[in-house]
């Protein structure tokens, strides 16, 4: 980092390298880790008619969102969206642990809910319980070239862990005064 250029005078390259984050690719599949984390992110080309399928979903597919994810314990966050005029559909997340077993636990907690937003909305899409989902996921599949993911090592169930620790301990220290 000593002939580092920040992209700002304000900053000295010391600064910078206190916060430096060691991202790299994922070793068993496309996506960048920091830490204990990974991004995942899909674009994939939308049906005709496929954005109004989607919008009519969305609020229900937002309702669902925390019970659906929560029956996977490792997502740190979701969006899903259609972009570019309405050609396509970005699926995009954080999560903890590798990318296998994050996509074999999303299938086998998630499908109903996935296939709900991608069913006659994603060209092509087969639905995740097909012989060709995997397929269908690597062919869409990019990598980002910049992500950041706070609290590398945290998962979601330390994060969760730790809430709950906050809470208890704050109801105690109400208590106290």
């Amino acid at each position: 980092m000593s002939d580092y250029v920040p992209i700002s005078a304000e900053v000295s390259a010391e600064d910078i390298a206190k916060w430096t984050q060691p991202c790299r690719r994922q070793t068993d599949g496309v996506g960048l880790r920091v830490g204990n984390k990974a991004e995942f992110t899909l674009v994939a080309p939308l049906k005709p008619g496929g954005a109004a399928i989607f919008r009519e979903r969305a609020k229900k597919a937002q309702v669902e969102a925390a019970y659906w994810e929560g029956r996977l314990g490792t997502v740190h966050d979701l969006r899903v969206a259609l972009i570019n005029d309405d050609t396509q559909i970005l699926f995009a997340a954080s999560y903890s642990d590798e990318f296998k077993p994050y996509v074999v636990d999303v299938i086998k907690f998630a499908t109903p809910w996935i296939d709900y937003m991608f069913t006659d909305v994603a060209e092509g899409y087969p639905g995740l319980q097909a012989p060709g989902a995997l397929d269908y996921i690597a062919k869409y599949q990019v990598e980002a070239s910049v992500w950041y993911g706070s609290n590398e090592q945290a998962t979601v169930r330390d994060i969760a862990r730790g809430q709950k620790a906050l809470t208890s301990l704050n109801d105690l220290l109400d208590t106290i005064q």
